[in-house]
């Protein structure tokens, strides 16, 4: 059975162009090479489009955090200019008051 299954399977493909095309060694050795680079390898095409996405979400922190600076800095500077913007932002920020007064925080 398995004999002819093998005639019948080289009489349908023998003088086909596909198997003279797999029986190529340097397309063989291309196609492997490839495979095994996009599946295999430690850089391989799952790794690298991981790689490629944390190093997106990481540009994004990295604008977050200069903006944050920026504020961050323009805010010192504005406490460190003005008396009045100190006192502003140490009441509203560390709830300070003076002795006489009282102090109300409503949390929404």
């Amino acid at each position: 059975m398995s004999g002819s299954f093998i005639r019948s399977v080289k009489r349908l493909f023998g003088g086909s162009r596909f198997v003279a095309v797999l029986k190529n060694k340097y397309i063989l050795a291309t196609f492997f090479f490839i495979v095994w680079i996009l599946f295999f390898d430690s850089n391989n095409l799952v790794t690298w489009y991981s790689n490629l996405r944390e190093v997106a979400a990481q540009e994004k922190q990295k604008k977050y955090y200069r903006e944050s600076i920026r504020r961050t800095d323009e805010m010192l500077k504005e406490l460190s200019s003005n008396r009045d913007s100190l006192e502003k932002f140490a009441r509203e920020q560390y709830l300070f008051h003076k002795d006489d007064e009282d102090v109300f925080v409503i949390k929404e």
